[in-house]
């Protein structure tokens, strides 16, 4: 029943929406990680917000 429930819950998540979302969250998590480790490792220096562009629509 377990096994049921977590594959309906996978393939519920697999809508295209869903997908971009949490790729483009983790994307954005990524970044700011790095980004505060290299300030933190060069002193806080200024360092410009980068956007990513991933072809995908922005609803």
């Amino acid at each position: 029943m377990k096994k049921l429930l977590l594959l309906a819950t996978v393939f519920g998540l697999v809508s295209c929406n869903t997908t971009i979302g949490v790729w483009r969250d983790t994307k954005a998590l990524s970044s700011w990680s790095v980004r505060k480790i290299q300030e933190a490792n060069s002193g806080g220096g200024d360092t410009a917000d980068q956007e990513y562009e991933y072809g995908a629509p922005v609803y």
